[in-house]
């Protein structure tokens, strides 16, 4: 991985990492072909300071976010669609999520967390290991 400062200017040619990852997966899938332009829909990651995602409303009305997990979540994408759909529900019925977070019920285990972990405002955890461990 890069680091870049911004996300409208930084390196779009593939890395050594890049290709020797690509390799590895042709031998494995021969139909996928190697590129030799980059292309699709996305091409950076995101995190947030401390590395846990957010989960939040926006301060603009109407915007919702569920950003910052460095591309490691996307186990986790079908409960945190539900999740967003919960708080998007909450907030637009007139909760102020920012006051009173949402308590959402985890559909499989049954078990409740508080969604204002993941806020925009929360206070960066000194504990995290500032990884995609969490």
């Amino acid at each position: 991985h890069m680091w870049s400062e911004t996300d409208t200017d930084y390196e779009r040619e593939f890395t050594d990492q890049w290709n020797t990852q690509v390799m590895r997966y042709a031998q494995r899938v021969p139909s996928l072909g190697i590129p030799s332009q980059t292309r699709g829909v996305v091409d950076l990651y995101d995190a947030s300071t401390d590395w846990i995602p957010i989960y939040d409303k926006a301060s603009l009305g109407g915007y919702y976010m569920a950003c910052g997990t460095s591309g490691n979540q996307y186990k986790n994408a079908p409960i945190a669609g539900k999740m967003m759909a919960a708080l998007i529900d909450y907030c637009e019925g007139g909760a102020d999520h920012d006051s009173a977070p949402l308590l959402y019920r985890l559909p499989y285990i049954g078990r409740d967390i508080n969604v204002g972990f993941y806020s925009r405002k929360r206070q960066i955890n000194d504990e995290s290991s500032f990884s995609v461990l969490g």
